[in-house]
């Protein structure tokens, strides 16, 4: 949890020189918050870091760590980050700061959404359509019109020397589409026994059911190794040996995972 690295959170929110606050302390066995303007000292660092002009009413939650943290391995720091954005509807960009400096920025860009046409059956007595319920019957789609595929740009810059804040920075590309779905449930009255009891929650009547279906490298100026995601791959993995990949590349590579390697997402990838 939160307190287990940080023993008072703070929230910050509001313009540079107007922000306010909110604090979590316990009482007893309660968390209870508090809130206010912001201490002396403590400011916007979303404000602040992003541009100090800037209207919007940035948030920054500030963690103080109870024991020192190395940093992170930033490549590794990236590949969670970006998984992290695989779904995401509202938060769509990543900026990591070290010292005041920017390291890693991680872009997420919608390039078009539009509707599935769902094929229907040639004919009454034909069952050539498409399969629009589960074979228990649990999930069923929705209308034609809750069928939509989405297209997204994922942009990673890296800089390449973190010691350095005066290095380049390296950027790498790569687009995916997604499959979105609204399904009705039919949950049988013994499974959502265990659901309710497990969860101590009614399961949904209706859920969004998305499906990440392919990615590609579209940055024709990232001079690191390209990996396709088709039948090719090893034999391109081959040819390229000795190529040095970059490491922003290395990100946007773990975003689009290889035929068979897919994972679920449950908010977060999970290791199933």
């Amino acid at each position: 949890t939160m307190f287990s690295i940080c023993e008072e959170p703070l929230v910050v929110s509001g313009k540079r020189g107007e922000e306010e606050a909110m604090a979590f302390f316990w009482k007893g066995d309660g968390l209870w918050t508090k809130t206010g303007k912001a201490p002396p000292g403590i400011v916007n660092i979303s404000a602040t870091l992003s541009n100090e002009k800037d209207e919007n009413n940035w948030t920054s939650f500030i963690l103080p760590s109870r024991d020192p943290y190395p940093l992170p391995d930033l490549v590794e720091f990236g590949q969670f980050l970006t998984a992290a954005l695989t779904f995401t509807q509202c938060l769509a960009n990543i900026k990591v700061y070290v010292n005041q400096t920017l390291q890693l920025d991680i872009n997420k860009t919608i390039l078009e959404s539009y509707t599935i046409a769902t094929p229907k059956a040639s004919s009454w007595w034909k069952n050539d359509g498409a399969l629009i319920s589960s074979s228990t019957g649990m999930f069923v789609l929705g209308k034609g019109s809750d069928l939509t595929q989405t297209s997204v740009q994922m942009t990673v810059s890296l800089r390449k020397d973190v010691s350095n804040p005066d290095s380049a920075m390296e950027t790498s590309t790569v687009r995916a589409r997604y499959a979105s779905a609204m399904v009705k449930t039919k949950i049988p009255p013994d499974v959502e026994k265990r659901i309710i009891r497990v969860t101590k929650k009614n399961p949904p009547k209706e859920l969004t059911v998305q499906i990440f279906l392919d990615a590609a490298n579209h940055d024709e100026d990232d001079e690191s190794l390209t990996i396709k995601r088709n039948t090719k791959f090893n034999l391109n993995k081959l040819a390229n040996i000795g190529t040095k990949q970059s490491m922003a590349s290395k990100i946007t590579d773990s975003f689009s995972p290889t035929p068979g390697s897919g994972r679920i997402f449950i908010g977060f990838r999970t290791s199933q």
